[in-house]
């Protein structure tokens, strides 16, 4: 007697009555006699019997609760309440009841219509939340879909890692530092030996920027882009790679940070990185995940790493910098480590803050461990955040506090957010005619 409430219209509209005339996997099932007592053999591929035949009441109540599943399934991920999340539970135990054949149950094979089906139902809803536009050179498209947003499973930067990667921030629908960071895509890909086969920093660009713009966010939003060696093959070298590169960018909502309190950090054991990999931006980040999960598991953040000779080195998606006594910003060289252009930026505005005289210089030295724990100060620089450390294992840093050089240097690093010189404009026009 009412209209179903638009997150339950998928739900409704499939258990309505009468039924709607029913697709032809349902027209196959339906509308064939049933052989009381019968049963069906499995066919030459691996479909269980009840999605290929229909010659029992068993394929026919089983593909009932396959279908009332998928649909209770897709309800859930549009928040549909725990119930229908219980009920789902339910369908599949049954399912799997019905379907077992001496205690095994076969995979489904499934075709096109039911792949896309269960991607969607099986997206995460974080990912439908937070992933807002995706680039794919293998579709040379934009998609606004999460559940399309895929990487090639033969693309050798997905099976073999043979891919560099590269970010970028906005800010009041501008893009950041973009070309500071394609320069540093294409000099890491120099050294990944990715041929430039069909890209070039102009054509990068411009999708990234499109990319931003069907988004369709002015703030509080990040992309993400990775160029590969190609597709074609699973060989380790990319000699038989066809089509040009791969290229892929995502833009997705930013998690909320607090930059004001400070943290704690930990020295940890994981190895280095070999220094041709340090150097570039590779898709290779397993050193930097097992640097993470080493220190949250010591109670810090991100890691903090040091070289046999105890010389700091990098955190694991942050360099770190000091202020020392002598009132001397330092943060260690680039020679072992990724070339931050959060650093970079930092050396440049920075010298603001040596006019002002609230420092005496700004170096980039080697840095003992000593230092670090000594020092007055202690940041972490990375994706153009400057993030107070007051702990560095049990040893306090300086009072424990965000000290005045780390607040300078993040009011200086957002103004520079909004420097014309660093700055794009996102062309949202060109994709929203309702914005400006």
């Amino acid at each position: 007697s009412h209209p179903p409430h638009p997150s339950c219209s998928t739900f409704c509209l499939s258990l309505s009555f009468p039924p709607p005339p029913p697709p032809p996997l349902f027209e196959s099932i339906l509308h064939k006699p049933v052989q009381r007592g019968g049963t069906s053999k499995q066919s030459a591929v691996s479909y269980p019997a009840w999605r290929t035949s229909s010659t029992t009441e068993a394929g026919v109540v089983l593909t009932l609760l396959y279908r009332l599943r998928t649909v209770i399934k897709q309800a859930t991920m549009m928040r549909v309440s725990p119930i229908a999340r219980r009920a789902m539970g339910r369908i599949a135990n049954s399912r799997k009841m019905m379907m077992s054949e001496g205690g095994t149950e076969r995979l489904d094979v499934v075709d096109r219509l039911h792949y896309v089906q269960r991607v969607r139902a099986m997206t995460p809803p974080q990912a439908v939340e937070s992933m807002l536009a995706m680039y794919s050179s293998a579709l040379d498209s934009i998609v606004t879909s999460p559940s399309l947003m895929a990487i090639p499973i033969d693309d050798h930067g997905f099976h073999r890692g043979h891919a560099v990667f590269d970010t970028c921030n906005v800010l009041d629908g501008k893009a950041y530092a973009l070309d500071m960071h394609i320069d540093r895509l294409l000099s890491s890909a120099e050294m990944a030996k990715i041929e430039l086969k069909s890209v070039s920093k102009t054509s990068l660009k411009e999708i990234l920027l499109a990319t931003l713009a069907v988004a369709g966010k002015e703030n509080n939003v990040f992309c993400r882009y990775w160029l590969t060696a190609g597709r074609g093959d699973f060989h380790v070298s990319p000699k038989g790679c066809v089509g040009g590169n791969g290229f892929y960018a995502v833009v997705h909502k930013t998690w909320e940070r607090d930059d004001e309190t400070p943290i704690k950090e930990v020295v940890v054991s994981t190895p280095l990185k070999p220094q041709l990999l340090a150097n570039m931006k590779s898709n290779n980040y397993m050193i930097n995940a097992l640097t993470a999960m080493e220190a949250q598991e010591g109670g810090g953040n991100l890691g903090i790493q040091v070289d046999n000779d105890g010389y700091l080195q990098e955190a694991s998606i942050s360099c770190v910098g000091i202020v020392e006594d002598d009132d001397v910003l330092r943060t260690p060289p680039f020679e072992t480590i990724l070339p931050s252009t959060t650093v970079r930026r930092v050396l440049a505005f920075g010298q603001q803050l040596v006019e002002k005289g609230l420092l005496k210089g700004i170096l980039q030295t080697p840095v003992k461990m000593e230092q670090v724990y000594s020092a007055k100060e202690a940041f972490l620089l990375g994706g153009h955040h400057v993030v107070p450390v007051g702990q560095v294992g049990e040893r306090t840093i300086g009072n424990g506090q965000r000290g005045p050089v780390c607040k300078a240097l993040q009011e200086l690093q957002h103004n520079d957010m909004r420097n014309p010189e660093m700055t794009d404009a996102i062309p949202f026009s060109q994709y929203h005619s309702n914005q400006h």
